[in-house]
């Protein structure tokens, strides 16, 4: 049996994957490209997808609790200029996201929040 190994560069997993398996990955990948409702949003995961760190990162993201989503989120979309935005890291792993445009965006999201909340 033929068999080519794959090495995750982050997680070091190894995926075994054999050649006699080739038609049914074939028959796959063909099925999700005929079911793909927006063919070139496909084409930009796949691209985006070889960008090194991106997939690592997303994983990081989604395994974030709810509120931490949230607050990225809000950040990145208040945050119009993306040239604009500064990111650094303290000694005591304190990261801290910058954007002068998005400061008014967030003191406002933040301030109606807490008053919503019960004192």
């Amino acid at each position: 049996m033929n068999q080519t190994e794959c090495s995750g560069e982050s997680t070091g997993e190894s995926i075994e994957f054999e050649h006699d398996n080739q038609p049914d990955l074939l028959a796959l990948v063909q099925n999700l490209i005929a079911e793909a409702s927006d063919i070139p949003r496909l084409l930009e995961a796949y691209y985006w997808s070889e960008e090194p760190g991106l997939l690592e990162l997303i994983r990081a993201f989604l395994a974030l609790p709810a509120d931490a989503q949230t607050a990225v989120r809000a950040f990145f979309a208040a945050a119009v200029m993306r040239s604009s935005i500064t990111a650094s890291i303290d000694t005591s792993g304190a990261l801290t996201l910058r954007a002068p445009e998005a400061a008014a965006v967030l003191v406002n999201l933040f301030n109606g929040r807490q008053s919503d909340s019960p004192h």
